[in-house]
């Protein structure tokens, strides 16, 4: 049998406009992009999940071969 464990960390994040592209985004504290592993420059989608709560996950960019 597996668990799962969860793990909350309170704070906020200010949610910013792009002001060329108008673009919404949030910027993510650097100690946070390093324990999950993701860089600036990454894809990332969100995802809602029935409960009504979110998940973002980092897209995984597949090889194009040639």
């Amino acid at each position: 049998m597996s668990t799962k464990k969860e793990t909350r960390t309170t704070g906020n994040l200010i949610v910013q406009k792009d002001p060329e592209t108008g673009e919404l985004y949030l910027e993510l504290p650097q100690k946070t992009l390093n324990r999950l592993g993701w860089s600036e420059d990454d894809e990332l989608e969100w995802v809602e999940n029935p409960d009504g709560t979110w998940q973002v996950n980092k897209v995984e960019k597949k090889n194009e071969s040639r």
